[in-house]
């Protein structure tokens, strides 16, 4: 009996014990737990308010040592004949028109050079080479800049293609200004047919040939540039692109 006894007052204990639960209110999140949940986003808003700042405050004046003024120049070709100068290309171009491109339509007064390709026993180059223009181009003004580039266009490839088979197509003949003068540019590309049994790695280059006038009772002054494809035919539009006038 008095193990029965026992049993029934850890009973009544039991339940009292779960009665007294019961009564007690509700369990509230502790300020950590809330904290956890609300610290991204908190967080997010703050990194905003500081991008919103940053964008906000007056941007520092640029030092000494940022300045454009004493920033590398870019090294460049100056003809002081035409009075044309533009940016001499990386390695492996160097300063230097090749000698064997004057001819009598046409006296290069400076330019640069750079071997494309050696095949066949023969150098390839890429040029870019300036002048004035030659007296067998008659120039009487601005109006003639379009037909004397296009005639400079066909001389150039006369005298510098003919050797070899290769097919000429005209991509563009249009107005430009260089440095406030008027100007013309007729662009190009040639391709060689024959290029593999020649022993070449490239089939086609990109040429431009640009006058500018320089002025009433000013001889005009005229720049020619020829890039294989395999030293960069974008090189051609950057040389054109850098042409400055001084006269």
């Amino acid at each position: 009996m008095w193990v029965f006894a026992a049993l029934t007052t850890l009973v009544l204990a039991v339940i009292a014990v779960g009665i007294n639960d019961l009564s007690k209110p509700p369990a509230v999140a502790t300020p950590a737990a809330l904290s956890a949940s609300v610290r991204p986003t908190q967080h997010a808003t703050h990194s905003a308010a500081l991008r919103r700042t940053s964008f906000a405050s007056p941007k520092p004046k640029p030092s000494a040592s940022t300045s454009p003024k004493n920033s590398r120049r870019i090294p460049k070709i100056t003809d002081a004949d035409s009075g044309l100068s533009y940016r001499l290309l990386s390695s492996p171009w160097r300063r230097g028109c090749l000698a064997t491109l004057n001819t009598p339509m046409f006296s290069w007064s400076a330019g640069e050079r750079a071997v494309a390709e050696i095949a066949s026993g023969i150098d390839w180059y890429g040029d870019a080479c300036s002048g004035l223009l030659q007296q067998q181009f008659q120039y009487a003004g601005p109006a003639d800049l379009q037909p004397v580039a296009m005639g400079v266009a066909d001389a150039v490839d006369l005298a510098y293609y003919s050797a070899v088979q290769h097919y000429r197509t005209v991509e563009g003949s249009f107005a430009i200004h260089v440095s406030g003068h008027q100007a013309w540019e007729v662009t190009f590309q040639m391709s060689y047919p024959d290029a593999v049994a020649q022993g070449l790695t490239f089939s086609n280059e990109a040429g431009a040939v640009v006058v500018v006038d320089r002025g009433v009772g000013q001889v005009p002054a005229v720049f020619y540039a020829s890039v294989p494809s395999n030293l960069g035919t974008s090189d051609v539009k950057s040389l054109v692109h850098s042409l400055r006038l001084t006269t």
